[in-house]
């Protein structure tokens, strides 16, 4: 894994070629958010592969969670003049320009994990995502439970340690566990940190927020991610506030994360698969065929994990050796 991670981050652009005895069917480019995190590289080789099995040629760029150099990575993509751009951004409104830009350039354009403004389908083929408003549903239900037997009844106070604020599934999320948590007004939110989706920041937002609220005034901590949370567990382990262990939320579904429901540190994780390259090949296939993209927004199918009964346990076990058979630690 970690010759993986050496030749992913080793360079912020990369060419492959179909085989030399194929006839290329042309260039296609993909504009990365960033390789912060296992997801990002996982998600960068899917898309990498899918596209030279089916005979393209390919460049990708990693815009280092840059929105600024994501566009500027973005024109000078386009001035490859490529057969197909697809995009997974970084922000939702500073990545706004991007369908025009497109457009401009005759390139047409597929959106991947998160959202642009504008509708698919219109400034652009398609999105392919996660539907992150259940994601968010799915959290905030299991956080209704766990509070219900902690306090005897469904209240209590969160901290929420959230991805890139702006970020469509951040914003979505948010959305999904309004839609639960509105029935239950005695379950709130006391706080709120940008953990950026990465181990470091996750841990300082965690440490900051410990400082600002006392053992016993907070119930449990939402971290967007699984990676923030197990930079939220050293913070907590740290401060020697392990009443709030067994009362964290994750999302992702990564080894680590899931060994620390094993542990009994966290509690909940939802999957993100990180594999989009084969639908967006087969997305691009159809566009260039004529045909009809419906829908217009696509959902890749998902999985979540708890820890409550021996059966769930049980499954975080096999999809940990699962994940470490395929050699990834992610999703």
């Amino acid at each position: 894994m970690k010759k993986l991670f050496s030749i992913a981050l080793a360079a912020a652009s990369v060419a492959f070629s179909a085989p030399a005895w194929a006839e290329s069917k042309g260039l296609v480019v993909f504009s990365q958010a960033g390789m912060e995190n296992e997801w990002r590289v996982m998600n960068t080789k899917n898309m990498e592969k899918a596209f030279k099995d089916a005979g393209y040629d390919f460049v990708w760029t990693n815009a280092n969670a840059d929105p600024a150099k994501q566009l500027a990575d973005i024109e000078d993509l386009l001035a490859r003049k490529p057969a197909l751009l697809v995009v997974a951004p970084i922000e939702y409104e500073p990545l706004a320009p991007v369908p025009d830009m497109a457009k401009e350039a005759g390139v047409p354009l597929i959106v991947v994990d998160r959202a642009l403004p504008g509708t698919p389908g219109e400034q652009w083929v398609a999105l392919l995502t996660t539907d992150f408003v259940d994601t968010g549903a799915q959290v905030a239900k299991d956080v209704v439970e766990e509070l219900t037997k902690k306090n005897g009844a469904p209240k209590g106070k969160l901290l929420h340690i959230t991805g890139n604020k702006g970020a469509s599934p951040v914003v979505d999320e948010q959305k999904g566990l309004d839609s639960v948590l509105k029935d239950t007004p005695d379950i709130t939110w006391a706080a709120s940190c940008d953990g950026l989706y990465s181990r470091e920041p996750g841990r300082k937002c965690t440490e900051d927020l410990l400082q600002a609220f006392a053992a016993g005034s907070i119930d449990g901590i939402v971290f967007d991610n699984d990676d923030m949370m197990i930079g939220g567990i050293q913070a907590i382990n740290a401060a020697g506030r392990t009443e709030l262990l067994g009362k964290l939320w994750g999302k992702d579904g990564t080894v680590a994360g899931l060994q620390a429901m094993l542990d009994g540190d966290a509690t909940f994780s939802v999957q993100t698969p990180p594999f989009f390259g084969e639908k967006t090949v087969e997305v691009f296939e159809a566009f260039k065929a004529g045909k009809t993209i419906d829908p217009k927004v696509q959902f890749v199918p998902k999985e979540t994990f708890d820890n409550d009964t021996d059966e769930q346990k049980a499954r975080v076990k096999a999809r940990i050796e699962e994940l470490k058979k395929l050699g990834v630690g992610c999703c």
